[in-house]
């Protein structure tokens, strides 16, 4: 690694140089600010350590310069004890540290290796990242900005066994972020296994959790281990569980307390090396506010939250989606269908999702199944707020029930998007991808008026006039 010293005292630089022999960087010298940014410059550095009174340029500009050019490589202020103040002034401008002239050996080291330590720390940081979000990318199909900062959080999370909780509706994918941290994490030769405490009674969860020995209860004809002994050394995910009882919630957190835990009907204490990883789509602070969830567990499960955003928070990642589920299952049904129309896709981007990915997935195997052709038109999505429209007893001929079906689509969706954005017609247009004199056109075949609100002026609705 290299360290660049901009100090214009040739004795200094003798003695800096002396100070750093043996040690693992490469000290580069130059004998004014000016020299010490063009060296920057043209051949960088990893750390920046610089005079503050020097000719040509002083140690304010070469701070300034390093920061323009590349402000991760920190850079220590070297200052007599009168320009102290100086020194806090530029630390307050972005500085990383300073260093008090006479300068030592043992204070010079140490302040330089903490600074390469800082730059060690980033660059691994940043190829942890870069790799954990390769792997992710594997199985996360999402490119809007909602689900870049939700991955961009996963890599240092997965490095730690801190408590992760995932909120988020039904159908947006916990239980697949849950897996990504796990396959992201040192524990990912371990296993991961889930269990929804929504699904199970409070008397069959505990045994569940924790295992029980024969004869614990009636049908207990043999010593059954739990899930927490199957997840010992890897990661168990607890889905739903804002839906566990006061009782269990009382014996989760004495285990997340103490990593033990004793099977049903055992008098033995038992030890597991497990992280826990939860999930709900309920609100959890409110729970605790009701007295339905307890606090001290919210706060012990509470460490790292995730937020995951609704399929309609993102609607760029729609067609993404519904492509992939649209390959995977033409693949697995081995049918005609390879791609949906404009008009098909718009529907998908346009329609609510309550159900989420989840649902977005049913209504594109729904789609593949029954499509006879390798494009998917609006015809072939079945939606439940559509069953009459589709049913047509008296159909006439193609083209007009297309044209039907399409004028229908265009009100209700074009409506909706200006309602979301109270009547913002440029808004509108950016979020359905289309031309404001083309959205203009439609609302004008239709006769749609835009709702009036604080962002919708006379001025542009004047300009598709």
């Amino acid at each position: 690694m290299r360290v660049l010293i901009a100090e214009d005292d040739a004795q200094s630089r003798e003695l800096l140089e002396l100070f750093s022999r043996g040690a693992d960087y490469q000290l580069v010298f130059a004998e004014d600010g000016g020299r010490a940014i063009e060296l920057f410059k043209t051949q960088g550095a990893d750390v920046v350590v610089t005079d503050i009174r020097m000719p040509v340029a002083d140690g304010e500009a070469v701070l300034k310069a390093v920061l323009d050019e590349k402000p991760g490589v920190p850079v220590l202020i070297m200052t007599a004890h009168g320009s102290i103040e100086d020194a806090v002034r530029l630390l307050r401008s972005g500085a990383a540290d300073y260093i008090t002239k006479p300068i030592t050996k043992e204070v010079f080291n140490h302040r330089v290796e903490r600074a390469l330590e800082s730059v060690r720390l980033n660059e691994e940081i940043l190829r942890l990242r870069a790799e954990s979000l390769k792997v992710a990318s594997q199985e996360i199909i999402g490119a809007s900005l909602q689900m870049a900062k939700v991955l961009a959080r996963l890599p240092l999370t997965a490095q730690t066994d801190a408590a992760v909780i995932i909120y988020g509706e039904s159908g947006t994918g916990k239980e697949l972020i849950a897996a990504t941290l796990h396959r992201m994490s040192k524990r990912a030769k371990q296993p991961f296994v889930t269990v929804n405490c929504g699904a199970l009674p409070d008397t069959l969860l505990e045994s569940e959790l924790f295992g029980y020995k024969r004869g614990a209860f009636t049908d207990a004809h043999r010593d059954t281990p739990g899930l927490v002994e199957e997840a010992n050394g890897g990661t168990l995910f607890l889905d739903e569980i804002g839906d566990l009882s006061l009782g269990v919630q009382v014996k989760l957190l004495r285990f997340l307390q103490s990593k033990e835990y004793k099977p049903l009907g055992s008098p033995h204490v038992r030890h597991a090396d497990l992280r826990i990883v939860t999930a709900t789509n309920r609100e959890l602070r409110t729970m605790v506010q009701q007295g339905t969830f307890r606090e001290d567990l919210y706060y012990r499960l509470n460490i790292v939250p995730i937020q995951l955003p609704a399929l309609r928070e993102r609607p760029a990642d729609i067609p993404l989606l519904a492509n992939h589920f649209l390959r995977h299952f033409r693949s697995e049904f081995e049918k005609p269908a390879e791609s949906f129309s404009a008009e098909a896709m718009q529907r998908l981007v346009a329609y609510g999702w309550p159900g989420n990915v989840r649902e977005l997935e049913n209504k594109v195997q729904q789609a593949v199944v029954m499509a006879q052709k390798r494009v998917i038109e609006v015809t072939d999505l079945m939606f439940e707020d559509e069953v009459t429209v589709l049913d047509i007893s008296s159909p006439s001929t193609f083209k007009a029930e297309k044209r039907r079906l399409v004028n229908e689509f265009e009100m209700r969706y074009v409506g909706r998007v200006l309602e979301m954005y109270t009547g913002n017609i440029s808004a509108a247009a950016r979020h359905a991808g289309m031309d404001r004199k083309n959205l203009w056109s439609i609302m004008r075949k239709h006769g749609i008026n835009a709702p009036r609100g604080k962002n919708n002026g006379h001025a542009d609705d004047a300009s598709m006039t």
